[in-house]
């Protein structure tokens, strides 16, 4: 971005074309946003009990969550001694042993063991400890901030506890996985959910299902939601009284969507492969009893309404980045009305 959006989008026009296409951007934004934000990484049920561990990834740095006698505790996967790795996948143990030497560590991170290090002068174990990331917990869902000097979770996203209170998340479980490819920068999709200005258009059938005119977008600090009310008359599958009459769809910066409508939460992660590259993995949740994906009726009909609003988003945003490299596009202007969830986010990065 050469320079960032005017604070008024009135006047404000939106990042040149570089802001999406510049490979040394995404090496920046790794360091500035991603490092410096709370990012989500894996949900409850997977450490539900102690020595329950799996293993995640936030840009090149390998994680480690873990469940210590009940407190979920994050580390850098890597051994103090010569950066190999503690554990690969999820499991179960008592101990954490590094797969490279073998040096053990209790499950709060303490060494307790290096093997063959006798004699090593200003050597001792008591003063080794694995480095530690912040570890939070929302909902179903476990999020980790890399960096010391980012803010606390609640403070990072004020008010977002007691705005979701209401939506039930705390009685989510984990129902499955899927991850889509999208050949577009990670803003690039971002931007796209972040606006509900091209749902006629791009998204017919959900514009049957939500009352487009009635769409609202809230914004905070770093964070912006979107919501609409169900069409009374035209929508089929977002009126069985599971929900409230609502879809809420959550952004949290930088990265994250948290979509909440029929008594489901979906998670969208927005996680960058390249310039060019993008992978999105959503993860839906729901209340008990869990819906059996490859059998409840409701649910599959709902997931295959999902992935063809996910295909629709891709090739449009698959579109919109080839065209970012024409030399017929510089900077646009926001619709004052419909964008000011994108502008939010411009100027969020721009300020990283």
């Amino acid at each position: 971005m050469t320079r960032p959006p005017a604070t008024d989008i009135m006047h404000a026009l939106t990042p040149d074309a570089s802001f999406y296409v510049d490979p040394a951007g995404l090496a920046r934004e790794t360091q500035s946003v991603f490092a410096r934000s709370w990012q989500l990484v894996g949900y409850r049920q997977q450490l539900a009990e102690s020595g329950d561990y799996f293993t995640a990834d936030v840009g090149r740095e390998s994680l480690l969550l873990v469940n210590d006698a009940g407190t979920l505790r994050g580390f850098f996967n890597v051994c103090r001694h010569r950066a190999g790795p503690l554990a690969y996948g999820c499991g179960h143990s008592s101990k954490l042993v590094c797969r490279y030497h073998g040096w053990t560590y209790d499950l709060s991170g303490q060494l307790l063991r290096a093997p063959e290090m006798s004699g090593v002068a200003d050597f001792d174990p008591r003063q080794v400890h694995l480095r530690e990331v912040a570890v939070h917990v929302f909902g179903p869902l476990l999020f980790v901030a890399l960096d010391d000097t980012t803010p606390a979770f609640d403070e990072f996203h004020p008010d977002l506890a007691a705005e979701c209170a209401g939506l039930g998340l705390n009685d989510m479980r984990h129902v499955m996985t899927r991850s889509y490819p999208v050949a577009a920068n990670w803003k690039t999709y971002v931007d796209n959910f972040l606006e509900g200005y091209h749902i006629p258009l791009v998204h017919p059938k959900l514009n049957r299902e939500l009352d487009y005119r009635a769409y609202q977008t809230q914004l905070a600090p770093r964070r912006v939601l979107q919501f609409a009310p169900v069409q009374s008359a035209s929508a089929t599958l977002y009126r069985d009284g599971a929900g409230d009459g609502q879809a809420y769809y959550y952004w949290l910066y930088p990265n994250i969507m948290l979509n909440v409508y029929e008594g489901q939460l979906q998670t969208n992660i927005v996680i960058p492969v390249d310039v060019d590259h993008t992978i999105v993995r959503f993860d839906w949740f729901a209340r008990a009893p869990l819906p059996d994906p490859k059998t409840d009726e409701r649910f599959r009909a709902l997931l295959a309404f999902s992935e063809e609003v996910q295909a629709e988003d891709a090739q449009i945003c698959e579109a919109v980045q080839r065209n970012f490299g024409s030399r017929a596009f510089q900077r646009g202007r926001y619709s004052a009305e419909r964008e000011s969830g994108l502008h939010l986010f411009h100027q969020l990065v721009h300020n990283a």
